[in-house]
């Protein structure tokens, strides 16, 4: 089960946009909208319709938009990436531009 969230304090409906289905978001009192969707995990896409707006909009805060920053985001865990630079040491600081 995925949690999706966007604050939206000025709007009076916000729903979460997974492929073709809809579904209703909750306010709480400081303008953050919620859902809790399963079967959803890293590699979902999604959008927020804001109010009667039909336009999809992606998540402001979202780490990956495969299709740009108009198109849907996409669920991303950074937990899951298997890093292979444990060796790197970075780099000596002097004649480094800072």
């Amino acid at each position: 089960m995925s949690h999706f969230t966007v604050w939206a304090p000025e709007r009076e409906r916000v729903r979460l946009a997974l492929g073709p289905a809809v579904h209703d978001m909750t306010r709480d009192d400081r303008g953050w909208w919620h859902a809790e969707i399963p079967g959803t995990g890293d590699g979902t896409d999604y959008a927020f319709l804001l109010d009667d707006d039909g336009r999809a909009l992606p998540d402001p805060r979202s780490s990956w938009q495969p299709a740009g920053v108009h198109g849907p985001s996409r669920r991303y865990s950074h937990d899951a990436f298997d890093w292979t630079d444990d060796a790197w040491t970075g780099r000596a600081l002097p004649g480094s531009v800072i």
